[in-house]
């Protein structure tokens, strides 16, 4: 016997002829012939976690819930005094009471959930607090005593008490599959609604709750929430009301849940499908008249929409609670910065809604929902945005700027048929910056600095990724180790990070859920439409506009932009290669001015033209890499049948010849950044110069002055 032995064993059943000696050990810590300890240790196979965490543990932790009535509370809730007065009679009112046992009737509780209000106990810390409560406040007030009177309130997971032995015979308080139930406690009143159950709602009883107090876990909880919904979609549950449920109580359904979702996302498509019909409108030569005798609304210009009728029964719900005139008050000072911040989550909602929607993304997003007081760099919001607000952006900046180009209109009504469009760009590009605390020069200056460095850095595989991908390791080990290395590329590399996000993450996912050869026929076709939508009006306006002499201008901006991109990593041990790049644009720029002269081509048609150019170029790399894509696949196993999606050998391969894509199909791409750079740079500078107003807004005075000092003293 020796000690710490681990040893195999067989266990002997009825049948012998069942070996589990591969599954079990024995584990045992032995001193001579006296036996220490000993237990049985089984190799449990697969994850440990099969489900959504938050619903396993509410899973596991039900049967140890044996009385009649459930509350399932998070952690950043809790009761006070005067409310907890108040449960006794809540139950009394709604659920069976021990004195009426013998009445069957009274036995049987006539609702399963009972909700009611919570109060956002962190709103008085930041703006993002309040504007969040706001937001929590409508919902748990207007919003959920609609739904109650018309009978499809559902579970939210919210302080909802719940009908005990109907949840334990039911499958628990929420449901708990992988990245199907990720908004996982709705399920709980789907299941309710589906066995002809009721719920109802209560004003007169609340509960305290914390929500996120900083603009980036807000992003992150609002994405979670966007793809959850779209991933209840393909759940059993809403198949099965979807059959059964009379029509009214379906539309009830659809407009109290994911009505919502879809309803936002045609909105957001709507705001990029005006202006690309305004582009091929006024390139087409129809004008406003014609539009306006076909009886089209495109034709008048709105400076005012009807989406503002949607904020009266909130302001309404303040005069009601706090007064005619501290409500009123209270609703305009959050409608400035409100506007901006909501603005910006309707694109979000939307964007990871469509992404949940059309590739199956997904899963538990953890938010911490801390007192935020960290500034976000200028690269955290660039990774963290981009695909969801500023490429949007920045393709409607350039069809605003091109139509301003082309439409025979004055400036006054291209402002104004553009307004509310300027605002929504507006508030996608700059609600980081304004909801970014604490802004200073130094911090700025930082900001740049590491963007610089951030893009400038190159990616190069290395003996790292050889470790982390090699065969030898197991594919849980593997995926690790993965992680960890393509976390430290992504912070140091903008190559590494859009290798990534752009083109690994999107195939690996098309790998996994679009797997056979037609699913895959059937996404690399979705691709071609998401492509073609994007850069659809720059793609009929390069025949349009097409100006042999602008070619020239385009040519020399690549030539100038290559050499000085390339050339700083290339010759970063000389000394001479910055005189080398002073040179470049004094040879090019002066020949530049000459052929302008020579030309006589119009400044305004060689901007338009090189707008296109730039935007066809994109849409012409990205289809080109959706088809290195379909190579590497071809090339690998050279049989299209055998392009089944497994974990292991195969995943390895393909992401081994993945990340040897040319940098010709992705270096270009770099022009985002650099341009985002600018508009942030800009931001920056208006939120620096009012640094102490901003800061007030967004948290309050003796915040700000206490930072003040603070930054006074440290640069002191």
């Amino acid at each position: 016997n020796n000690p710490n032995n681990r040893q195999s064993c067989m266990l002997r059943f009825d049948r012998p002829d069942i070996d589990i000696g591969d599954a079990l050990e024995w584990d045992d810590e032995s001193s001579g012939d006296v036996v220490i300890a000993g237990q049985w240790v089984i190799n449990r196979p697969g994850q440990l976690v099969m489900g959504e965490p938050k619903a396993e543990n509410q899973a596991h932790a039900l049967m140890f819930a044996l009385n009649e009535v459930i509350q399932v509370n998070d952690m950043n809730m809790y009761n006070t005094l005067e409310d907890s007065f108040k449960i006794p009679f809540l139950m009394n009112s709604f659920f069976a009471s021990p004195d009426d046992w013998r009445e069957p009737s009274s036995v049987i509780p006539p609702f399963r959930i009972v909700g009611f209000p919570e109060h956002t106990y962190t709103r008085p810390l930041s703006m993002v607090g309040e504007l969040m409560g706001a937001a929590e406040f409508c919902f748990v007030t207007i919003t959920q005593r609609v739904l109650s009177a018309l009978r499809v309130r559902m579970h939210y997971g919210h302080p909802d008490f719940i009908d005990g032995y109907w949840a334990r015979t039911r499958g628990g308080v929420s449901k708990a599959s992988h990245l199907v139930n990720t908004n996982e406690d709705i399920f709980t009143g789907y299941e309710m609604l589906g066995r002809d159950e009721r719920g109802t709602y209560v004003d007169w009883l609340s509960q305290e709750k914390g929500r996120e107090t900083s603009f980036l876990e807000a992003f992150t909880f609002e994405a979670k929430l966007a793809q959850g919904a779209a991933q209840q979609i393909r759940s059993r549950h809403l198949f099965f009301l979807n059959q059964r449920l009379p029509v009214l109580v379906k539309l009830s359904l659809f407009f109290g849940s994911l009505g919502f979702y879809l309803m936002t996302l045609l909105t957001t498509f709507s705001i990029k499908l005006y202006v690309y019909a305004v582009l091929m409108f006024v390139s087409s030569n129809v004008s406003y008249h014609r539009l306006g005798l076909l009886g089209s609304v495109i034709a008048v210009p709105w400076m005012f929409q009807v989406g503002f009728v949607q904020a009266l029964p909130l302001l309404l719900e303040y005069m009601i609670r706090y007064g005619l005139v501290s409500g009123f008050v209270a609703f305009l000072a959050q409608l400035p910065l409100g506007l901006v911040f909501f603005v910006f989550h309707l694109k979000t909602k939307a964007h990871f809604f469509a992404q949940g929607l059309f590739s199956a993304q997904g899963g538990y997003k953890g938010t911490g929902r801390g007192f935020g007081l960290d500034r976000r760099t200028m690269v955290e919001m660039y990774r963290a945005y981009f695909h969801s607000h500023f490429q949007d952006a920045l393709i409607l900046i350039a069809a605003i700027i091109m139509y301003a180009v082309i439409s025979p209109e004055k400036g006054a009504a291209i402002l104004l048929r553009m307004l509310s469009i300027i605002l929504v760009i507006f508030s996608w590009l700059m609600a980081p910056i304004l909801f970014n605390p604490f802004p200073t020069r130094d911090a700025m200056h930082e900001d740049l600095r590491q963007m610089r460095d951030w893009l400038e850095t190159g990616f190069r595989k290395g003996i790292d990724f050889k470790t982390a991908n090699s065969k030898g390791r197991k594919e849980a080990e593997r995926k690790a180790a993965l992680n960890t290395w393509w976390t430290k590329q992504e912070d140091v590399s903008w190559q590494a990070w859009f290798i990534r996000s752009v083109y690994v993450e999107t195939w690996e996912t098309a790998d996994r859920w679009f797997s056979t050869p037609l699913n895959s026929i059937i996404w690399y076709t979705q691709q071609i439409l998401f492509w073609a939508w994007r850069y659809f009006p720059f793609l009929i306006l390069v025949q349009a506009y097409w100006q042999l002499e602008s070619i020239y201008y385009a040519i020399a901006i690549i030539v100038i932009g290559f050499l000085v991109l390339t050339l700083p990593a290339t010759m970063s041990n000389m000394h001479e290669h910055f005189t080398f790049l002073k040179l470049v644009p004094a040879l090019v720029i002066p020949s530049t001015l000459v052929y302008y002269h020579y030309s006589m081509v119009p400044l305004d048609t060689i901007f338009l033209s090189m707008i296109i150019y730039v935007l066809a170029f994109f849409a012409l790399i990205e289809v080109s890499l959706g088809i290195w894509n379909v190579l590497v696949k071809l090339f690998t196993f050279r049989d299209f049948k055998k392009m089944r999606f497994v974990s292991g050998t195969k995943d390895r391969k393909y992401l081994k010849k993945r990340l040897s894509v040319p940098p010709g199909f992705f270096q270009p791409q770099i022009l985002w950044p650099y341009l985002m750079m600018g508009v942030l740079t800009l931001g920056n500078f208006a939120s620096v110069a009012f640094c102490g107003a901003l800061t007030t807004l967004i948290y309050n005075g003796r915040v700000a002055d206490v930072w003040n000092r603070a930054y006074l003293n440290h640069r002191l």
